[in-house]
């Protein structure tokens, strides 16, 4: 009887002893915390707050790329697009909508009214640009006939369509820069431009693909020259001796001129005159082919009737024989004679 409770207690010695175990096990509850505690610090400190700084460094260069469009914001502002466009219309150097969008159309009206202006001719409208639109200067024609015309500056650099005896468009060009090529036959020639009066005799609507390049809507006025489109047309002489524009322009040339429009070109410095003996002179652009070498050959005929008039001296030859009847069978071989040898004699001459 005295046993059990020894028993009992021994039993709520051992309980106790667990509960203090447990108790005691509190303490690496308390460690397991402080790692998780410390993952937290190590992710949220180490790579978190490294992007963090990386994505900054990052965002802050691409500001740094819109900073040349801070320098082109001043550009844009020192003059109204739309108000230039439509001055630049009524001057005659631009064809196009008024946008507001400095494109390449706008550029290439500066760059012609920069040219007939006497300016350095880069297409940009800087402060000089602007105070000459102030007050521009009138481009001047050489000739005054005929009313519908294509004059070509060579010395500006400038093509004016002129129609009813008025500039209906002034387009920029690049000519012959006169320098030494080699052709298709492996001669070699030299980069120049005719002057003088011509027409166009022909045109290509699209693309001709010859031996020195690519010509865009090309329109020949002499031989293998042509005014034609190009993908460069800068402010001087860069061509093989053709008159460059751009290809919008060429495109536009299609509607307002055609075969038979004259041609005027005058001025330049790497000219030559049509049927000179200038090294180049048949193909330009490695287009030779041309009607152009036939347009002389009807000039021949008018030395024809040359024979026509010696005809009439027979019949008056005929009357002085039957006047001289009975010696009529004598002299008739002195005349034929005669006739024939001034008609061998003309033909000698009129080649």
């Amino acid at each position: 009887m005295h046993r059990r409770p020894l028993t009992a207690l021994v039993g709520l010695t051992a309980l106790a002893l667990a509960l203090t175990g447990c108790a005691g096990g509190s303490s690496p509850t308390t460690v397991d915390t402080e790692p998780v505690a410390a993952p937290k610090v190590v992710a949220s400190d180490s790579p978190e707050t490294a992007a963090p700084t990386v994505t900054p460094s990052a965002t802050s260069s691409p500001t740094a790329s819109p900073t040349p469009a801070a320098t082109k914001a001043p550009v844009k502002a020192s003059y109204d697009v739309v108000a230039m466009q439509r001055t630049l219309t009524g001057l005659g150097y631009y064809l196009g909508a008024a946008d507001g969008k400095a494109g390449p159309a706008l550029r290439s009206a500066v760059m012609a009214f920069q040219k007939v202006n006497g300016l350095s001719a880069d297409g940009a409208v800087g402060p000089a640009t602007l105070k000459a639109l102030a007050a521009p200067k009138a481009p001047v024609l050489k000739a005054s006939s005929p009313a519908n015309r294509i004059e070509v500056d060579l010395s500006k650099q400038v093509l004016y369509v002129v129609k009813g005896g008025a500039i209906q468009r002034i387009l920029p060009v690049s000519s012959g820069n006169g320098e030494t090529y080699t052709q298709k036959s492996g001669g070699t020639a030299r980069a120049l431009t005719p002057t003088g009066w011509y027409k166009i005799e022909r045109r290509i609507v699209g693309e001709r693909v010859a031996d020195l390049g690519t010509l865009y809507d090309p329109q020949y006025f002499y031989r293998g020259w042509a005014i034609h489109g190009s993908n460069s047309v800068p402010a001087g002489p860069a061509s093989h001796g053709c008159v460059r524009v751009t290809r919008a322009d060429a495109k536009w040339l299609l509607g307002a001129i055609g075969n038979g429009m004259s041609v005027y070109l005058y001025g330049g410095t790497h000219v030559f005159g049509a049927g000179s003996s200038a090294a180049g002179t048949d193909n330009p652009t490695g287009d030779g082919a041309a009607p152009a070498p036939a347009a002389p050959a009807p000039a021949p005929a008018p030395a024809s009737p040359a024979p026509s008039v010696i005809k009439p001296a027979q019949p008056t030859a005929k009357p002085t024989t039957p006047a001289r009847a009975p010696s009529s069978a004598t002299p008739s071989p002195s005349p034929s004679a005669s006739t024939e040898a001034a008609a061998e004699a003309v033909p000698t001459a009129a080649p």
